[in-house]
């Protein structure tokens, strides 16, 4: 049996075939489309392909499937740590994606479900569109403040028109520049607002997003990033398991007689944790009602400050939430 490796990119991909014994059996460089790897690969055998975590895995195994392959979609950061080369070319790295899946020497990643990537591409759209309008935000602002106009701490329902009127009554000559700007930036608001319903509308009827809503903070938007990251909750043995994986955990150094924890790993979804710390803001700063797990995030932030129990209740909310998954049952409002 042979073992292939490949260095995906975007244009051109790097494919080493590598036989039982680490002989290599073939190198080549192929356009990253459905039709180089059908020309250099669907002629083989059947064999075990390892590609990297990337935008463009999950398609280039499926391709690769359709051609009678097992594909692996492995740990890239894991990977680096295996492989310590100063030589770093494509076609070393395929040699070595090859060897690893020959040796097996590989953490394997899950592969989300087609519901699940749908799920987060609406996500990350709309994060995408956030985004663009907190970048226009700061850059009007920017521009103002270089003729000497501060407009402080604003609500966004009235940011256009304050700066309209900051504009209007102080530096008319300017609207022309600014109000492209202001265009785009409503546009972002809009569209993001859209999406938000949308996904909103798509999880509504989920009774495990239902579930997950029933914890304080907890929103539409935090409980369809958890549904669309975690996909498939079994995958965990324990539930604390998940705290680490969406890198809520201090980091570890140990040597010796050294033993230090640093700040959080920030390893996993970005996007997910983001969201995870904003709702462990909502539930300690906005949470009416009495609860054991808010009284709990108290105590840290009386203990080791805000910033500290935000995370801490974050990577809480990311366990329970697990749990509840598992279970099926809805939160305890008095229970820790």
């Amino acid at each position: 049996m042979n073992y292939c490796g490949i260095d995906l990119a975007s244009k051109a991909s790097a494919i080493c075939l590598m036989d039982g014994a680490g002989g290599i059996v073939r190198e080549e460089e192929i356009p990253t489309d459905a039709d180089g790897f059908r020309i250099c690969l669907g002629g083989e055998e059947a064999m075990k392909c390892v590609v990297e975590a990337s935008p463009l895995a999950e398609w280039a195994v499926q391709v690769l499937e359709r051609l009678g392959h097992e594909a692996v979609i492995i740990d890239a950061r894991r990977a680096k740590a295996v492989v310590c080369t100063k030589k770093k070319t494509d076609r070393v790295n395929a040699r070595d994606l090859a060897n690893m899946a020959r040796t097996g020497w590989y953490t394997a990643v899950h592969r989300k479900s087609g519901a699940a990537r749908e799920l987060c591409t609406w996500l990350a759209a709309r994060a995408g569109l956030v985004e663009t309008a907190n970048a226009l935000n700061a850059r009007i602002r920017g521009l103002l403040r270089a003729h000497g106009i501060k407009l402080g701490k604003v609500a966004e329902r009235e940011f256009e028109m304050k700066v309209q009127a900051v504009v209007e009554a102080r530096e008319p000559a300017l609207a022309g520049a600014l109000t492209p700007l202001l265009n785009l930036w409503r546009q972002s608001i809009d569209a993001a607002e859209v999406l938000r319903k949308e996904i909103k509308v798509r999880i509504r009827q989920d009774s495990v997003c239902r579930r997950l809503m029933s914890v304080p903070g907890v929103g539409p938007l935090t409980a369809a990033a958890y549904l669309a990251t975690i996909d498939d909750p079994e995958r965990f043995q324990r539930s604390d398991q998940v705290g680490a994986y969406l890198g809520l955990v201090p980091s570890v150094y140990q040597s010796g007689d050294i033993d230090y924890r640093g700040r959080i790993t920030k390893e996993g979804d970005g996007l997910l944790r983001w969201l995870l710390v904003e709702a462990a803001h909502n539930l300690l700063s906005h949470t009416q009602r009495d609860c054991a797990l808010k009284r709990w995030g108290e105590r840290l932030e009386a203990q080791k400050g805000v910033g500290k129990a935000r995370v801490a209740v974050a990577r809480k909310l990311a366990v329970i939430l697990h749990r509840l998954w598992i279970t099926g049952e809805t939160f305890d409002w008095q229970r820790v």
